[in-house]
């Protein structure tokens, strides 16, 4: 008994315990089986790349990233190909081939499968308006390159087959890049922007799937089973609310939603199911939507997309190592960053994922390390603009002055005859690009290249040496860099250095052409013309391309006067290559020197056959048939060959040499006048005008 101002003797009360897995969705058998197939996929990678190191050549990647060099330049290859299929197959299906086929989904997915079993489950990023940023970067990927072409009157590139490829590395980067690439667009986007953040924010790729993917009939469903659980939504890595949209709509509308069916493998009620019908576009909601939360307000949103335009710009391309989808990733860090510090300057309380950064108006310690981070990450990327910036402006400068090959001509002295705004500008170049080079965190070599031109250009060999073997001691296995300290050291004159140089680059190299033919013209300077041929000659097994490099061996034999070898070649070359008519061109030339004028000139005629808008083909059997003193067929085709080629003075000159024989001087007079407007300083064009001259103030009989 208790008395009135007694209070009641204790009790306890037994409560009951929920299971704390009563309500959890049970494990996805999708996502084993999906995890198969995307391992499948690797493999299949694996595959290619061995085939290629096997064999040297093999289909080119499949990667949607090379549909830009077939737009662009107009190299038909596979991944053109699959990128077309995928937007078609998007089209009908929606988006199986990023749920089921992309590598990089892969490593986000394995990156939110190692994260939840460390007790860190990502939050998804939501934006209103840097959801676009894939898009818009699809659209300057392969649309605007169109777009310029055709505003600018730029004629269509001719498209070439280039499915198979031997250079299979040509278009990707290194190992190292591509392990940062992984890095980031896995672990640490995952991280920041939640999983998928890439595939959501970065991928330029799902911005054409995301765009077409409302028109697809084949979507996720649900029937009347649906009681509304939520499992789905949990289960659900492409952070789409399955079970708001089901109820809404009736099947998924979320353009994200990347078909990986873990929602169908959870439903406790089997209520969803992929099937086809009416596509979202344009389904309205049976019930007012849940208004969605975003992560930032507007202005917020509009500063975030400057950001990562400023933060795009800077690191894409960075030391020639960044390329643009990594670019695009550090973009979203950065971005992320930035306006957790900004959170952190204006509100109370900030968290990132499972870290409280601030708490109460006050710095936790996770706090003061992510700023501390942050700050390191902010020099980094000022600095690395500060870089990009110093690089482009000289380039810039430098595109202004169009330096070209005639530098590296002995005996040419470009800053001698340059203006003095020429001389401003190059001088700007090379302050710039210095800088760069000076300030960068590694060298580059593309920048070290630019001012090995500019330093000829100043007229400085010894400093664009010591440049150039930084170059190739920061890649021994450079061809390129070989063959331009060659070029180098011609300037220099030591001669046997550019003979090494050269025969280093052809060591690295035995295909690399350009190499080799100026090799062979420096051995003919050097009077080792037997040297120039066997160097030839071995390149003609070595070489992607036999007939240029036949054609270069028969030139050589022509210059040389080695007339007897130079036919047996070129008869060789033409039985190969019958529909050639440089070939035809070359071996009347070697007939016609060795006197078979019979020979020759069917070679000739044979040579117009084949190519009668040719004009080297018609001025080549003028001359012949002048020389033979066929004038007036001589005429006919000299005239072709002037008309076919205004601009080139020496067919106007024999023209009017063919016209005086012929008694017509009048046209003559023409025709000389213009071979001298053509090149004003040849000195036997002026000296035939006074003979034309001479010709027409002399009476006729």
């Amino acid at each position: 008994m208790t008395t009135a101002n007694q209070p009641p003797a204790a009790t306890t009360t037994s409560l009951p315990v929920i299971p704390s897995n009563l309500n959890r969705p049970k494990p996805s058998r999708m996502s084993r089986k999906r995890a198969y197939v995307l391992i499948a996929v690797h493999l299949a990678l694996l595959t290619h790349i061995a085939h290629w190191l096997w064999t040297g050549r093999s289909l080119s990647p499949v990667e949607p990233y090379e549909a830009m060099y077939t737009l662009n330049d107009g190299h038909l290859n596979a991944g053109f190909i699959f990128f077309a299929l995928a937007i078609l197959a998007t089209l009908v299906m929606g988006r199986f081939v990023c749920g089921w086929g992309c590598h990089f989904i892969a490593y986000q997915d394995l990156s939110t499968s190692f994260m939840k079993k460390l007790g860190i489950k990502p939050k998804p990023f939501r934006s209103r308006l840097l959801i676009f940023a894939p898009l818009a970067l699809a659209i300057y990927m392969f649309v605007w390159p169109t777009l310029y072409r055709v505003w600018h009157g730029i004629p269509s590139p001719t498209w070439t087959n280039h499915i198979i490829k031997t250079n299979f590395w040509e278009t990707f980067p290194g190992p190292v890049i591509f392990i940062l690439t992984v890095a980031t667009a896995g672990f640490a986007i995952v991280y920041f922007l939640g999983s998928k953040g890439f595939c959501t924010y970065a991928c330029p790729y799902g911005g054409f799937f995301r765009f077409v993917e409302p028109l697809s009939p084949g979507r996720i469903r649900v029937t009347d089973a649906c009681k509304h659980c939520g499992h789905c939504t949990a289960s659900c890595t492409s952070n789409v609310r399955v079970h708001e949209e089901v109820a809404l709509y009736g099947m998924v509308v979320d353009p994200g939603c990347m078909k990986c069916f873990d929602c169908v493998s959870v439903c406790p009620n089997d209520a969803l199911y992929y099937g086809f019908g009416l596509p979202s576009l344009g389904a309205r909601p049976t019930s007012k939507k849940r208004a969605v939360h975003y992560d930032l307000s507007l202005p917020q949103e509009l500063l975030a997309g400057g950001i990562g335009l400023a933060s795009l710009l800077i690191f894409r391309g960075l030391y020639n190592q960044v390329p643009l989808l990594m670019a695009m990733g550090l973009s979203c860090i950065t971005v992320v960053i930035t306006i957790k510090c900004l959170h952190l300057v204006m509100s109370t309380n900030v968290r990132l994922q499972q870290l409280q950064l601030k708490r109460g108006r006050k710095l936790t310690r996770h706090g003061t390390v992510f700023i501390s981070l942050a700050l390191i990450w902010s020099a980094f990327t000022l600095h690395s603009g500060f870089i990009q910036y110093s690089s482009a402006q000289g380039r810039i400068a430098m595109a202004q002055l169009a330096l070209d090959d005639d530098i590296w001509m002995t005996g040419k002295h470009w800053w001698t005859d340059a203006t003095s705004d020429q001389r401003d500008k190059l001088d700007y170049a090379l302050t710039h690009l210095q800088r760069a080079d000076r300030w960068g965190l590694m060298t580059t070599a593309s920048i070290l290249q630019d001012l090995v031109w500019l330093h000829i250009a100043r007229g400085r060999t010894d400093a664009a040496e010591v440049v150039i073997r930084r170059v190739i001691d920061n890649n021994q296995d450079r061809h390129d860099a070989h063959r331009a300290l060659a070029c180098v050291l011609k300037k220099l004159d030591r001669n046997e250095e550019v003979i090494a140089s050269y025969h280093r680059a052809l060591e690295l190299d035995p295909t690399y052409d350009l190499a080799r033919r100026e090799l062979s013209r420096f051995l003919i300077a050097q009077e080792k013309p037997d040297q120039a041929i066997d160097l030839l000659q071995q390149g003609i097994s070595t070489t992607d391309d036999p007939q240029a490099m036949k054609r270069t061996l028969g030139d050589v034999l022509n210059e040389l006067q080695r007339f007897n070898q130079a036919q047996q070649h070129w008869l060789a070359y033409t039985q190969q290559y019958p529909t050639d008519a440089r070939g035809f061109i070359a071996l009347a030339v070697a007939e016609s020197a060795l006197g078979h004028r019979r020979q020759s000139l069917r070679h000739f005629k044979r040579a117009v056959t084949i190519a009668p808008e040719s004009p080297a083909a018609q001025y080549n059997l003028g001359y012949a048939l002048l020389a033979g003193g066929q004038t007036n067929e001589a005429i006919e085709h000299l005239t072709l060959a002037a008309k076919f080629s205004p601009n080139t003075s020496l067919y106007h000159y024999n023209l009017a040499v063919a016209l005086l024989m012929n008694q017509q001087p009048q046209q003559a007079l023409h025709h000389i006048e213009r071979a001298i407007q053509i090149d004003p300083k040849d000195p036997d064009a002026r000296g035939f005008l006074q003979v034309v001259k001479q010709q027409l103030s002399t009476p006729q009989p």
